[in-house]
């Protein structure tokens, strides 16, 4: 094999097996900003265990990670389980625990979609009557 060739082919082995390593177990990486493993896992923090004991009986956890709310919000939420969908009465410690945790960890979100674009920045509408 020419030298120059055996040169490249190690340098490309080298950096290949650094990208490797780093990709496997970086200390940049962290975990997601809500400390959850995939999307749909709970945040693990206080509480988290009684909302997947409780919640999870019935739904995802993917219903709750996708949601988000004030504690009131969540509150109206368990409300409505317990008139429409067969939720029983909660333990006051219990049920403050959840809220708790549910507004903490899924507050409201300031917006979930973006604004709409200004009037000047849109295209022409071809069905307008008005030019």
């Amino acid at each position: 094999m020419d030298k120059n060739l055996k040169s490249t082919a190690n340098k490309v082995f080298v950096l290949a097996a650094i990208i490797a390593v780093f990709s496997l177990h970086s200390p940049l990486q962290t975990s997601t900003a809500q400390e959850a493993s995939q999307p749909d896992d709970l945040v693990k923090r206080e509480g988290w265990q009684l909302v997947q004991e409780n919640c999870t009986e019935c739904h995802s956890t993917q219903i709750i990670t996708q949601n988000s709310g004030t504690r009131e919000v969540w509150k109206s939420r368990i409300l409505w389980m317990q008139e429409t969908q067969g939720l029983g009465e909660l333990e006051a410690t219990l049920e403050a625990t959840i809220l708790d945790y549910l507004a903490e960890n899924y507050g409201q979100k300031t917006a979930s979609r973006r604004p709409a674009l200004p009037a000047h920045l849109l295209p022409a509408n071809p069905n307008s009557t008005a030019n």
